[in-house]
This record gives C-alpha cells, sequence and structure tokens, in this order.
C-alpha cells in the first residue's frame, strides 16, 4: 500500500490528501486498479515525461521533508529536533516544552497542510487533554512570504475543529484565513497555546 512521503501512514485509496497530516498526493490514488504481479514491463514502452516529472518532485519532496541519516539522529523526526538546531527555515509552529521534555517545530509548506492531534500527542501533562484537540484542528500555509493559519473549511480541512482556535486570543473559527506574525500565540483547543515562529 502507498505511503504518505510525510507522515509514513497507509494512504486511502482514491484520496488526494493523506487523513492524517493532509499532505497532498502528487499522483491520483485509483482504489479500482490493482497491480497484476504477473504482469511484465513491456520492454519498448517509453516512460512517461509527466510522470518521471512528478516522481522527481516526490523525490525532491522526500529529501527535503526526511534529512539524511548523517544530519540528524536517527531516532528523533525532522520536525522535533532537541533545541532547533537544524537547518530548516522559514515560519514553523513552535510546541512548548513539558515535563516529558518534548519539543517540536511544524514548519509551513506551499501547499496547505493541517496541524492536530497527531501534532500534539505528547505535548500534554494529562495525556486525555490531547482528546480536546480536532483530528484536523486548523489548516496552515504560506503564500509568497506570508503565513497563514485558518480554522474552518480548507482544501485539507473537511470541517472547523470541534473546540475552537485562536490567534492571540481572538476565535479565528469559521472566519477565513488569518496572517501570522511571529510571536503570535495560537490557542488550541483552549488546552494548549503555541507559538507562531520565524526563522
Amino acid at each position: 500500500m502507498e505511503k504518505c512521503p510525510q507522515c509514513d501512514q497507509d494512504r486511502i485509496p482514491g484520496e488526494a490528501f493523506c487523513d492524517s497530516c493532509g499532505h497532498k498526493y502528487t499522483t491520483p490514488s485509483d482504489p479500482q486498479a490493482q497491480p497484476d504481479p504477473q504482469a511484465q514491463p513491456d520492454p519498448q514502452a517509453q516512460p512517461d515525461p509527466q510522470s518521471e516529472s512528478l516522481e522527481e518532485y516526490e523525490k525532491d519532496y522526500v529529501a527535503r521533508v526526511i534529512p539524511d541519516d548523517a544530519e540528524t539522529d536517527s531516532t528523533s523526526e525532522p520536525e522535533t529536533g532537541d533545541d532547533g538546531g537544524d537547518n530548516t527555515k522559514g515560519g514553523y509552529i513552535d510546541l512548548p516544552v513539558w515535563h516529558t521534555g518534548l519539543n517540536g517545530r511544524k514548519f509551513f509548506e506551499d501547499n496547505p497542510i493541517t496541524f492536530g492531534r497527531s501534532d500534539t500527542a505528547g505535548f500534554f501533562e494529562h495525556a486525555e487533554d490531547n482528546t480536546k484537540v480536532s483530528r484536523k484542528q486548523f489548516t496552515m500555509f504560506k503564500e509568497s512570504d506570508d503565513y497563514y493559519i485558518e480554522d474552518g473549511v480548507t482544501s485539507v480541512q473537511d470541517k472547523p475543529s470541534g473546540n475552537h482556535t485562536t490567534v492571540n486570543g481572538k476565535d479565528i473559527t469559521g472566519k477565513g484565513k488569518v496572517e501570522l506574525n511571529d510571536g503570535d500565540t495560537i490557542g488550541i483547543a483552549t488546552v494548549l497555546d503555541v507559538t507562531f515562529r520565524m526563522s
């Protein structure tokens, strides 16, 4: 089964976006088409130039999202450095340090991605607080050099969060995209405050 290059979750057949992290797949998924294990490749067939470019894009994307083993500790994920010492640049959500000693970052991308319960798991003193965070709490994306957040219906989020999102104390749920500035506080479901940062 095809895996998401961002979060390594199984792709749901027919879906254009990852159900876990919101990553937009570059190739369509045909739930009806099953590869024939007996089929032999045609040696005369020429590669499709469009599929080659999609494959190149996917390789480039994976190379950007998943760092080389030489650059990072193999036990850590690219968004959860212990001191933010990775070389990634741009806007990111800075998750706080709790009694667990965890801290992490989720970087914005040009294509919309979601932030939700899987991103906050492990950052609560009481694990049950994480259940108050929606599976898809809000959408985050970059346009030109500006960074935006939206809690509502987007291309990767099918409904607003259940317990709302705030920016600097102002409820943004269902109110369209909101531009973020360095140091803005994002309130998640009244149980967690994170900070927008630019590196």
